[in-house]
C-alpha cells in the first residue's frame, strides 16, 4: 500500500463513517478498485482508520457523554443494555463475518442495508404517550439486536440502529444521537478486541506504520470536518436518499463481482 492509497482510504473512512452507508464496504470496494489484494494485513490498517473516526466521534459528542455519566444515567443504562446482544452475536455470526469479506457478499449486504433504511423511513410502530422504563429497555434490546447485524461486513451499523429506533417510534434526533452514542463503546470494544488479536501475532505489525498513521490522520481530519453536517442531515429524518444509494451501489458491486 502506497502513502497515496493510505491517504485516499483514510479519507473515504472519514467521509462515509457518519452516514448510514457502511464504511467497511466502501473501504473494501476502494481497495478492490485500487488493486490492493484482500489479506489479513489490512486489518491493522482498517483498525487505525476506525480509531481516527472514533476519536472524531468522542470529540463531537463530548458534551453528550458528560450528560450521560452525570445527568442521564438511565440513558447510559439503556446503551449498556443495547450492547449485550453483541456478545452472543459475535460468536453466532462468525461464518457470515468470514464470508462477508468477499466482494459479492458486500454487494448483497449493501442491498440489505438499503432495505433497512427503506423500512426505517416508512414503517412506524405507534408509541404510547408515556413511555415507561420497561418499554425503553425493550427498545434497547431491539436496537442492540439490529446492531448485531452490522457484525457482517457491508451492513451499516448506523443504518441498522437508526432504522430500528425509527420503526419503534423514536423521533429522528433521538434515534440518531442514541445510535452514535451507542457506536462509541461498540466500536471501541471491537477495535480493542482486534488490537488484542494483532498483539498476539509474533510477526509484528503486518503493514507499514507510516501507512497506518496516514490512514488514521486522514480519517480523523475528514471525520472532524464532516460529523457535524452528517448528524444534522440525519436528524432531519430523511433516510430514503441513503437507501437508494446503498441499493444502487450494492447492485453495481454484485454485477462487478460476477
Amino acid at each position: 500500500m502506497t502513502s497515496l492509497q493510505a491517504l485516499i482510504l483514510g479519507l473515504i473512512q472519514g467521509v462515509v463513517e457518519f452516514f448510514p452507508v457502511s464504511s467497511s464496504s466502501h473501504l473494501s470496494i476502494a481497495r478492490t478498485l485500487m488493486g490492493i489484494p484482500s489479506s489479513d494485513s489490512l486489518v491493522a490498517f482498517d483498525l487505525f482508520c476506525h480509531f481516527g473516526t472514533l476519536f472524531a466521534a468522542l470529540y463531537f459528542f463530548r458534551r453528550d457523554i458528560h450528560v450521560l455519566f452525570f445527568e442521564r444515567r438511565d440513558k447510559l443504562l439503556q446503551i449498556a443494555i443495547a450492547i449485550v446482544p453483541l456478545i452472543p452475536a459475535y460468536l453466532l455470526l462468525k461464518p457470515l463475518r468470514e464470508a462477508g469479506h468477499q466482494l459479492s457478499m458486500t454487494g448483497y449486504m449493501l442491498i440489505a442495508t438499503s432495505l433497512l433504511l427503506f423500512t426505517g423511513q416508512r414503517v412506524r410502530i405507534k408509541r404510547q404517550a408515556r413511555v415507561d422504563w420497561k418499554r425503553r429497555a425493550q427498545d434497547a434490546v431491539c436496537i442492540g439486536l439490529l446492531q448485531s447485524a452490522a457484525l457482517i461486513p457491508g451492513v451499516s451499523r448506523s443504518a441498522s440502529t437508526i432504522s430500528c429506533a425509527r420503526v419503534l417510534g423514536w423521533n429522528a434526533q433521538e434515534a440518531v444521537r442514541f445510535s452514535f452514542l451507542l457506536a462509541i463503546p461498540t466500536i471501541f470494544g471491537g477495535n480493542c478486541l482486534t488490537l488484542l488479536k494483532l498483539s498476539q501475532q509474533t510477526s509484528g505489525l503486518p503493514i507499514s506504520l507510516s501507512s497506518c498513521l496516514i490512514g488514521f490522520g486522514a480519517s480523523l481530519i475528514a471525520g472532524l470536518a464532516l460529523i457535524g453536517p452528517a448528524i444534522r442531515c440525519l436528524e432531519n429524518g430523511r433516510l430514503r436518499p441513503f437507501a437508494w444509494y446503498c441499493l444502487l451501489l450494492g447492485a453495481c458491486v454484485c454485477l462487478y463481482s460476477l
